[in-house]
């Protein structure tokens, strides 16, 4: 678990690599022969950097002792950087992971999902670790036969395991045999008596993983709860203390309960998750309790008054804000937009201050403007009388009210050519179709 007080941290990787080489070589046997007939006596196999107390007691507190053999004995020859094998170290990865449901009372496993967790994976470090493995003998024949069974696994490598964590991107490795040394014994040997050391060299590309973090998600994100269809409140498994809050609620009544109740201001390509009172909030906190961003990762927005209406959904790819932690970048999916249901307007204007040829483009026939001003008649340019937020358009003659905004009180929705935005009437003025703040329940972000 990765905390901002890290100070000490220690996982026994390397030993654990270490273990799996030493038991490689630990279960091979040789034929002897005795008086009593043949026998098949396992040769023991130790971590070569004994200590030195160790190895004191082993020789009986004397020098003059020889090491038993046969025996195989293992030990690091060099640990260096794998730059070949280096890759991003700033990646991360982010697993979902569910548990079955522990009965303790039974002491077994449900089928039912218990708890669940988030864990954020991050690069390993590779390194290239050199095993030296010495095969002890005191004639040829007992070093042939461990050799013989030893050789005979490695064509050329064999793949392990470390451990079996199934979170673990870097439990699984490599051992290849990359040299022989047949002897340590030179020829002609002459008349000392010392034992033969058969040495193997083998390469291990090995991973060093940083620790992972690992949060336990607690967060209920969203509950519709329809109560109506129960007639007992003791169905529901409540307390009979919670009678007066659900007896409050009116029939098909619903809670909605979304992450802290945060809102969503939804303003261009900018997404700012924000508290009621209107603070501003770092995305981040709220994203990594459930994941990561990705390619992928979308903002919905429900554009209606109804929160179970789902068929008026606007949604758009989010990406982090590398600026403004509080804010996401927003593209939005035009094709998600309601259908129009007025002719595209070709300006938003204020008719007081821009008219055709004096700020505007000579009358052409088509031409459509939704004004946000009164005019009258007085406006030779106009010569019609019109409210603030109707929609006038030149008939080739005359300019004339095609959207009459004091008549019209259902939703009406228009495109704005100029900045190719979508705006929405709502009976009493002209709004962004999408842009605005999404209240709990109304916003869905989707990693």
């Amino acid at each position: 678990m990765v905390g901002k007080n890290l100070d000490y941290w220690y996982d026994e990787q390397i030993k654990r690599y270490l273990l799996q080489l030493v038991r490689v070589f630990s279960n091979f046997s040789v034929k002897e022969y005795t008086s009593s007939g043949v026998n098949y006596n396992r040769v023991p196999c130790r971590y070569a950097d004994a200590s030195r107390m160790v190895s004191l007691i082993l020789k009986n507190n004397s020098e003059n002792t020889l090491n038993n053999v046969p025996q195989i004995t293992v030990g690091v020859q060099t640990l260096q950087p794998a730059r070949d094998r280096a890759q991003d170290p700033f990646l991360q990865d982010v697993q979902q992971v569910a548990e079955r449901e522990w009965d303790a009372q039974s002491g077994v496993y449900t089928s039912e999902q218990g708890n669940l967790y988030t864990t954020k994976r991050y690069m390993p470090v590779p390194y290239n670790l050199t095993i030296q493995v010495d095969i002890w003998t005191s004639n040829t024949d007992t070093k042939l036969q461990l050799l013989e069974q030893i050789l005979v696994l490695f064509n050329p490598s064999i793949q392990l395991q470390s451990n079996d964590n199934p979170l673990d991107w870097s439990s699984v490795f490599e051992v290849e045999m990359t040299d022989i040394q047949w002897s340590s014994r030179s020829l002609p040997q002459g008349v000392d008596e010392q034992l033969d050391i058969a040495t193997l060299t083998f390469a291990v590309p090995i991973w060093i993983s940083p620790p992972a973090k690992v949060q336990r998600q607690k967060i209920i994100q969203q509950i519709v709860n329809d109560i109506y269809n129960t007639k007992s409140i003791a169905d529901l498994g409540y307390d009979q203390a919670y009678y007066d809050f659900f007896g409050s609620l009116q029939e098909d009544s619903q809670i909605i309960v979304s992450p802290g109740d945060f809102n969503v201001a939804v303003d261009g390509n900018s997404a700012t998750l924000v508290k009621a009172s209107g603070t501003p909030l770092v995305w981040q906190d709220l994203i990594e309790m459930q994941g990561e961003l990705s390619d992928v990762s979308r903002l919905e927005l429900n554009i209606s008054s109804d929160i179970t209406e789902r068929d008026v959904i606007v949604t758009g790819r989010v990406d982090p804000n590398p600026i403004d932690p509080t804010k996401l970048i927003f593209n939005l999916d035009t094709e998600t937009l309601p259908s129009n249901t007025l002719n595209d307007v070709n300006k938003i204007i204020d008719p007081r201050a821009s008219r055709p040829d004096n700020g505007l483009p000579s009358a052409a026939t088509g031409q459509r403007y939704l004004i946000t001003e009164n005019i009258s008649v007085d406006y030779t340019e106009w010569g019609i009388d019109a409210a603030a937020n109707d929609i006038i358009e030149f008939n080739g003659t005359d300019w004339i009210i095609t959207f009459n905004s004091t008549a019209i009180d259902e939703q009406e929705w228009v495109t704005n050519i100029f900045t190719s935005q979508q705006y929405r009437w709502t009976g009493e003025e002209w709004i962004s179709s999408w842009q605005g703040t999404y209240n709990p329940g109304f916003w869905r972000l989707i990693l």
